[in-house]
């Protein structure tokens, strides 16, 4: 077999379906959020403004976030070491995994790599732990979320995005004894929609 062919027919494949990703390389300057630098790929610098990112607050620029992480660094050096469940759990992840239990009046809170992560992690759980679990979820939920439920093996409706009388139907439909989680976002990152959190 040859597997440089075959690696090129399935790159050849996404470009084809308009699914090929490119990497954009962007350089951020230090008090200037969200403005950045794009280094185009012919070599030339654009201007550019960064909404798109995940840094909604530009707080990987607050001079306090700074500071603790020059604190860090300069006291235990860069990287964690290892995964969390080996050597890679810091005082600075204990530190502020209660800070944002206290924060959100919660016993405690775990850190995840990403939110990606974290979404994908609890939805695919959390059926496993509640047998019978039916998790509702809307039409428009990022990727994450979208994986979680696909993976976890369990009961999934889908409702039409922010329709609270599609959701009521299919809540009215199930069981009321099996155990539910509505899986909705509060502000839907590919269009700035807001999810209709009290009156789910």
């Amino acid at each position: 077999m040859n597997y440089d062919a075959k690696l090129d027919q399935a790159i050849a494949r996404l470009h084809e379906e308009g699914r090929y990703r490119t990497f954009i390389d962007i350089e951020r300057h230090k008090g200037h959020f969200p403005h950045a630098t794009w280094k185009r790929p012919d070599g030339t610098d654009q201007p550019i403004t960064v909404w798109c990112g995940n840094d909604y607050l530009g707080m990987g620029q607050h001079p306090a976030v700074l500071e603790a992480m020059h604190e860090a660094i300069d006291a235990t050096g860069a990287g964690s070491g290892g995964t969390r469940n080996i050597s890679g759990t810091t005082v600075y992840h204990k530190a502020l995994e209660a800070e944002l239990a206290d924060l959100h009046g919660k016993e405690a809170a775990l850190l995840f790599t990403s939110a990606y992560i974290a979404n994908d992690a609890t939805l695919s759980t959390l059926p496993k732990l509640f047998p019978g679990m039916i998790i509702y979820s809307d039409a428009l939920n990022h990727a994450s979320m979208i994986e979680g439920v696909r993976r976890n093996g369990g009961a999934k409706r889908i409702f039409r995005h922010n329709d609270l009388g599609h959701l009521r139907e299919l809540l009215e439909a199930d069981d009321p004894a099996a155990p539910k989680v509505i899986a909705f976002e509060s502000i839907y990152s590919m269009d700035g929609d807001f999810g209709p959190i009290e009156a789910i």
